[in-house]
């Protein structure tokens, strides 16, 4: 019991001198505090803005469209929008649409969006022509670029593309006579489509009708997948796992420009905040050596009253510690400020703060708070305390 309590009041002992001590050096104490929360707070407005570039950087690569096509490994589709190509049909060939659904559905954690396709032809009198069944709701989110003249369909309704609606003379509200491989209907154009690319040459249906016309009842040509910026080719490795009898493949120009471009801001990002943490380690190393080194002959009174290294380091450790503390969470309300000025008035985007980097920002100051006065404190305390007292 006598050893605990003794014990116990060293503890406090050694508390005491660890608060008396930053407040009878106010000054000092004071600079360090400031030096620790500009560092800290550099941090944190680089991270916070860093993060809130990834998701500007992801929102406008969904711009791009799919960069992910899931089609039978047996086809050769001729897919793609504009210039992007994988080729020719050779035979037709079609994935099962609930177990592709299932699949996507089960992957949003890399997978961000994706659309269903079914392609054919259809005959409209003696000529045949190009349709493709699709879910609008889909290719409304996953092609924001599609330019259309009218209205988005309903049931038994269609859009044509600018082309093909210019061959035939189509226009918004003309009627379409459909003849497929096991029944005919008519369904009314309510809007022209402009994408740039071969949809203009294709006419445009509910992924369901254009499966009852051609009497392939949950059958599906491919999917065009967005994936998230950075998991491109994770999202592909992961899905042909999934779906062995597939094949999925990157559109190449799409996939790999989103995840060059978010590689290299987070590149420049770690760069910044190295180059800072560097910097500003040099500042609060510099101080805290100026405090550990003339405090040498306090050092020297301890050891010489029966304090032990572990003691001494223990203090200067803790000092070391608390303001390391405060000065993070200085840091973090301050570069918070600061990254929320910068997201304003740069990005024009809304300010996020996140007290996902109050922990990180508290343990960017206690470390360098450690880690810079290590050097000067091991130098002091491998000294005699005969020699530090007479000032050698």
């Amino acid at each position: 019991m006598k050893k605990r309590a003794k014990k116990s009041s060293r503890r406090r002992w050694l508390l005491h001198l660890v608060m008396a001590s930053i407040l009878y050096r106010r000054g000092r104490s004071c600079l360090l505090l400031a030096v620790l929360a500009m560092a800290t707070g550099l941090i944190t407005a680089l991270l916070t803005v860093s993060a809130v570039m990834e998701k500007r950087v992801a929102a406008e690569v969904r711009n791009y469209g799919a960069n992910l096509v899931v089609m039978p490994a047996a086809a050769r589709l001729d897919v793609g929008s504009g210039g992007f190509r994988f080729g020719v049909i050779d035979e037709p060939a079609y994935l099962k649409q609930n177990e592709l659904t299932r699949v996507l559905e089960g992957n949003k954690r890399i997978i961000a969006d994706y659309s269903l396709h079914l392609s054919g032809f259809l005959k409209s009198g003696p000529t045949e022509i190009p349709v493709e069944g699709v879910v609008f709701d889909q290719v409304r989110r996953l092609f924001p670029w599609w330019q259309l003249k009218g209205n988005w369909p309903a049931a038994h309704e269609g859009v044509a593309g600018a082309d093909l609606a210019a061959r035939f003379g189509w226009r918004p509200g003309d009627a379409v006579a459909l003849e497929g491989a096991s029944s005919a209907g008519r369904i009314r154009l309510v809007g022209i489509v402009s994408t740039g690319g071969d949809e203009d040459g294709e006419l445009f249906l509910a992924l369901g009708e254009l499966q009852e016309l051609l009497a392939l009842p949950g059958q599906v040509s491919q999917a065009r997948l967005m994936a998230d910026a950075g998991k491109v080719t994770e999202a592909a490795g992961h899905l042909q796992g999934e779906l062995p009898r597939v094949a999925v493949r990157e559109v190449r120009q799409v996939a790999r420009t989103s995840e060059a471009l978010l590689r290299k801001v987070q590149l420049l990002m770690l760069l910044v905040t190295a180059v800072v943490v560097i910097a500003c380690g040099g500042s609060v190393g510099s101080t805290l050596s100026a405090t550990v080194l003339e405090r040498g002959k306090e050092i020297g009174l301890m050891k010489a009253m029966g304090g032990v290294k572990r003691e001494v380091m223990f203090v200067f450790a803790a000092e070391a510690a608390l303001l390391g503390a405060a000065g993070g969470i200085l840091g973090y309300l301050a570069g918070s400020a600061i990254a929320s000025l910068i997201v304003t008035t740069v990005f024009t985007a809304p300010a996020e703060a996140s007290l996902a980097f109050l922990p990180i920002s508290v343990g960017a100051g206690i470390t360098l708070a450690l880690l810079a006065g290590i050097g000067p404190l091991v130098t002091v305390l491998r000294l005699e305390p005969v020699r530090i007292l007479r000032g050698e």
